[in-house]
């Protein structure tokens, strides 16, 4: 049996059926006074393709321009302008829309232009009647970026960015060193624009519920607190590595408080609402039926191996593996998981998470018969410019 085929084949066709520029077409409808915005319908009372009441699109992340294309299919002549800002262009730009070209996994000049573009934009509309659909999606933590101070520069960014994702933490903590070093993570970018009605659709890639975590959330404040942030600094040893100028701003204590999140009790002052549409256990719900009802695997769904070092992850997704076929001998078992494994840089090659894991599962691998998949479902892994890898009892020799 071709397990090489039938793991790539479960991957594509999984892909296929979470793609976002049809979800998100989906999810939004217009109507002459009123848009539906997934089960949130918003009313202007007043027709949407007047002058007066402008529908701005800011698309952020790596599946900023599928999105931002599912949205302009949806909104037609209504939509005012949109900024989109990713990390290459692939495919065509709709109309009124401007393109920023970001750095992924660092920022470059194209991640500044384009938060600068951005809140230039807001500030401009921001008034009761505007409407700003955000669609945010992983990947613009580095992608769209402005520092939280005009003493910092890019090179401090990208240092910063660098060490972060070579020091062991796992992607939450990062982004609570992203957000306080940032002018628009955290919830500061939809501050820019606080009379604007607002809605952000999400595509989520992070391991849990938090989705003030997807691209740092630029729209959502996050929980975290200066407590917090000063924990994650101290306990990876980041005053030691941090450039200069970081450093003194952090020491100063002039570091500003992030935004805070507010109670869903006390309702929405600010009219800012948001929206999952598609998470890491939708692409998991999806690709276990297809390993079932296409391919005839027994199936079982690894829930909580979604975060840990890439060597013990490896370990256990074998150990479960080898569990779930010694439990249903004769059949073909499919064990599926999720999530972002713990991979510390030790080198200057180029690589990712994925390519790590699978590397490490060969090397452990028992099994007689077996094709272990692992991929980023953005379509890059760290910065190899590749989705991942797939293995099999072949590879190491």
């Amino acid at each position: 049996m071709d397990l090489n085929r039938i793991a790539l084949e479960i991957f594509r066709a999984t892909i296929a059926a979470i793609e976002v520029e049809s979800v998100v077409e989906g999810a939004i409808e217009l109507r002459s006074s009123e848009l539906r915005v997934v089960d949130e319908v918003i009313e202007c009372g007043a027709d949407w393709r007047g002058a007066d009441w402008p529908i701005v699109v800011i698309a952020i992340g790596k599946a900023a321009l599928p999105m931002a294309r599912g949205a302009a299919r949806a909104l037609g002549a209504s939509l005012t302008t949109g900024i989109i800002a990713t990390n290459e262009e692939s495919g065509a730009v709709p109309a009124r829309f401007r393109l920023f070209t970001g750095g992924h996994p660092v920022p470059n000049q194209g991640s500044l232009d384009a938060a600068g573009a951005v809140l230039d934009l807001l500030r401009e509309v921001d008034d009761d009647r505007t409407l700003v659909l955000f669609l945010i999606s992983g990947g613009g933590s580095a992608l769209f970026e402005k520092p939280v101070s005009d003493a910092l520069t890019l090179e401090d960014l990208r240092e910063v960015n660098r060490i972060l994702v070579g020091c062991g933490a796992v992607i939450g903590e990062m982004n609570i060193v992203r957000r306080f070093l940032s002018a628009v993570k955290g919830g500061r970018l939809a501050a820019s624009a606080p009379r604007a009605r607002q809605v952000t659709l999400i595509v989520s890639d992070v391991n849990h519920d938090d989705l003030a975590t997807v691209s740092s959330g630029p729209t959502l404040a996050g929980v975290a607190t200066r407590a917090d942030f000063e924990r994650i600094v101290a306990r990876y040893d980041l005053l030691r590595h941090f450039p200069p100028r970081v450093v003194e701003l952090i020491s100063s204590g002039q570091l500003p408080e992030m935004p805070r999140r507010q109670d869903p009790a006390q309702g929405s002052p600010n009219r800012r609402t948001s929206h999952l549409l598609l998470d890491n256990r939708a692409a998991l719900r999806i690709a276990a039926g297809i390993a079932e009802q296409v391919h005839g695997c027994v199936v079982e769904i690894a829930e909580d191996l979604v975060e840990g070092d890439v060597q013990e992850m490896a370990r256990q997704h074998l150990a479960r593996l080898e569990r779930l076929r010694v439990a249903n001998p004769g059949k073909t078992v499919c064990l599926i998981s999720g999530g972002e494994v713990i991979c510390p840089v030790r080198g200057d090659g180029e690589g990712g998470r994925n390519q790590e894991f699978v590397l490490r599962a060969a090397i452990d691998n028992r099994l007689d018969e077996v094709a272990i998949l692992s991929a980023g479902t953005d379509g890059i892994d760290g910065s190899s410019g590749v989705a991942g890898a797939i293995v099999d009892t072949t590879t190491l020799a």
